[in-house]
């Protein structure tokens, strides 16, 4: 079974069109805020508005290109994003036609739009509702498919109890991931023990949770961001930062010992690149060594890091430099920790996944190559006790 863990449906403001009254207390959301955020936000949420750079300088110049504004004389360099439209109008029968011509079985859909309202909008109750109605249009959406798209669930986190209660309501609409947050939330980290009853729900649900690049906030010190009017720097620096905050995000599951507390639980990360994954897997068992513990302190946990990393925690790549070769890079790496996603339909994924892939994985063994496109995931819910069941 192939198993396409990260694709979306991101159909702009039409998913409040049964929601009017939800409509007119939300704002508008800017396409170009909303990416600015997502690239360098970390760096800029600390610094005075006074002190941004104008925003049309802030906001990235290609966007015109990618949402579909682009000037004629951009033609050519519209073409580039052929298929891959940011803001897709939500077919489910057009897409499970694409998964046919794929020969994807089962495709997780995931759909932003709520989260973004996370950025303009403080009131926690209104977020709420918003969250859970944008869960309802998703899940309404992927019912036409037969079970070939399951919704990812967005949930709020600000109220644990209620996140729980969502979560249980997206299973039964189909749900298998859920996304969370790489930051702490009300001060409390996702890795305290404080969260382990929403780790144990989604356990007892079948249910991963998913690190998904724009979540994977880590604010670093906010001085970097004082480049000047050098907005191209302020972007490539803060978009440097993704790898270290995933990092640091399975740093803490694994050394606070979340992953020994929740056997079963498995963190995917998405679009956060998995080149990065055969260093930390190595290095994280430096900390266990005699000579760490002599500052560190004592390990008390009975499986190595590594081991944890191996066994809890699964990344998707991406078709850029820091992935490349791929094929090295899944070798230096147990056999399930690299897992397949094709990030249709937005500009970094692929029109074409499954050719993509078998061209720049041809020299992996057909076993490995099963365990990437779905036999990896399929292991992960049979540890829960509900292996996904093929349409």
């Amino acid at each position: 079974m192939i198993i396409d863990i990260d694709a979306h449906f991101e159909p702009g403001p039409e998913w409040l069109a049964d929601h009017p009254k939800l409509a007119a207390r939300l704002p508008s959301l800017p396409p170009g805020e909303m990416a600015l955020d997502g690239i360098a936000g970390d760096l800029l949420r600390d610094v005075p508005r006074d002190q941004w750079p104008a925003m049309t300088a802030l906001v990235p110049p290609g966007l015109a290109t990618l949402f579909g504004q682009e000037r004629a004389d951009e033609q050519a360099r519209q073409d580039e994003f052929a298929g891959r439209n940011q803001f897709e109008v939500a077919n489910a029968g057009a897409r499970v036609q694409w998964l046919d011509q794929q020969g994807i079985d089962v495709q997780n859909v995931i759909c932003l739009s709520a989260y973004g309202y996370s950025i303009f909008v403080e009131d926690q109750d209104l977020l709420r509702e918003t969250v859970r109605a944008c869960n309802r249009w998703l899940a309404d959406t992927c019912d036409g498919s037969e079970g070939r798209l399951l919704p990812v669930a967005t949930l709020h986190y600000h109220d644990l109890d209620w996140a729980i209660e969502e979560m249980t309501r997206m299973r039964e609409r189909g749900s298998r991931i859920f996304l969370v947050p790489g930051e702490p939330v009300n001060g409390v980290p996702p890795c305290h023990p404080d969260w382990d009853r929403l780790w144990a729900a989604a356990v007892d649900l079948a249910m991963t949770p998913m690190l998904h690049i724009g979540f994977e906030h880590a604010r670093f010190n906010a001085g970097w961001a004082n480049l000047g009017t050098d907005t191209t720097a302020l972007r490539m620096i803060a978009s440097s930062q993704v790898n270290a905050a995933a990092q640091l995000f399975v740093y803490a599951m694994i050394y606070n010992g979340a992953f020994d507390r929740n056997p079963k639980l498995t963190l995917l990360l998405a679009e956060l690149g998995v080149g990065w994954m055969p260093f930390l897997h190595k290095e994280i068992d430096g900390k266990i060594e005699a000579a760490s513990q002599l500052f560190l302190g004592e390990w008390n946990y009975p499986l190595k890091p590594s081991e944890y990393m191996e066994r809890n925690v699964r990344g998707t790549p991406l078709g850029w430099g820091k992935d490349t070769p791929l094929d090295q890079i899944m070798r230096a790496l147990p056999s399930d920790m690299v897992v397949f996603s094709s990030d249709f339909p937005h500009f970094e994924g692929y029109v074409d996944p499954m050719g993509h892939y078998r061209d720049v994985l041809k020299s992996l063994p057909e076993e490995r190559l099963q365990r990437f496109y779905g036999g990896a995931m399929q292991e992960v819910y049979t540890r829960m006790g509900d292996p996904i069941v093929a349409p």
